[in-house]
């Protein structure tokens, strides 16, 4: 292990070559395990990541677009890379059966407590890998997975574990981080992008594990995985410290409630809602 500062540069073997893994801006390695790339949130804090940080704007905007995705919502639920469980108060009330999943457990265990002072019987908690759903054991009726597609190095193997552990005709209700974004297209017009914001594969910020996608991308790769999309949402579109100086949390929430729908078709947002329904097994499955 070789560091530089406060960087460490992790480097492992796999079946592609030499991979390396380096700190992210929040001080975590990123480490292999035997098939994919993960995010190590073993040494995070992410409850003061929502609630030490100004955050309000973003955690509004998604429990607008989560309240409109599940507002239909029945049945079991398994929740995805649920963290410490923030948003499991948006949906779990109107579900017969709740499980949250994390693969880090001291965040399995803040959900837990979430769900105990929220006084929600019908939900339980289990530390799970998101490319291993079918430890489950049993399929669901709806899935959601919200702020988790960012760390996800393969989309295809990731659906594949979705379309196994729904039901026929079950919901997916996910959320992407969105390339193709209007701050992203500024950049690349003034020759200083991020990221490619046109071009169809994932991008990967910088060399942590961090993806950014095409929305024609998820959506093609949703469709061979058994899946049809129903309904996409334009998620925090005022996501600028500077605008939440000047306006406040709760004038651009207010904007936000009224502009998700009508700019879908346009996806100028950095992060996209979709709710999708399982017509199918995967092909070549």
């Amino acid at each position: 292990m070789e560091k530089a500062g406060r960087i460490q540069v992790l480097q492992s073997r796999s079946a592609f070559g030499p991979r390396h893994y380096e700190n992210n801006k929040l001080g975590v390695a990123e480490k292999p395990n035997a098939e994919h790339e993960v995010f190590d949130y073993n040494n995070v804090n992410y409850q003061d990541f929502w609630q030490q940080t100004d955050r309000r704007y973003e955690d509004a905007a998604e429990r607008i677009a989560l309240r409109r995705l599940t507002k239909t919502m029945q049945g079991s639920c398994l929740e995805i890379g649920c963290g410490f469980g923030r948003l499991v108060d948006e949906y779990a009330p109107r579900c017969s059966q709740v499980l949250l999943t994390d693969c880090t457990a001291h965040l399995i265990e803040a959900a837990r407590q979430r769900v105990d002072s929220l006084g929600l019987t019908n939900v339980e908690c289990r530390q799970l890998d998101l490319y291993k759903l079918e430890e489950c054991g049993r399929r669901f009726d709806n899935a959601i997975c919200v702020r988790v597609m960012h760390h996800v190095e393969d989309v295809p193997a990731f659906f594949r574990q979705v379309n196994g552990a729904l039901a026929p005709g079950g919901q997916f209700v996910f959320e992407y981080a969105n390339k193709r974004n209007l701050l992203e297209i500024g950049r690349w017009l003034l020759r200083r992008p991020n990221v490619q914001p046109f071009g169809y594969q994932p991008s990967r910020r910088g060399r942590g594990v961090f993806y950014n996608f095409n929305p024609a991308y998820i959506k093609a790769e949703l469709r061979q995985a058994g899946f049809e999309p129903e309904e996409v949402l334009a998620v925090s579109m005022f996501r600028s410290q500077a605008l939440k100086r000047v306006f406040g949390w709760r004038l651009l929430a207010g904007l936000e409630r009224w502009l998700q729908r009508p700019l879908a078709w346009l996806l100028p947002a950095p992060s996209v809602f979709v709710r999708a329904r399982k017509v199918s097994r995967p092909e070549n499955d």
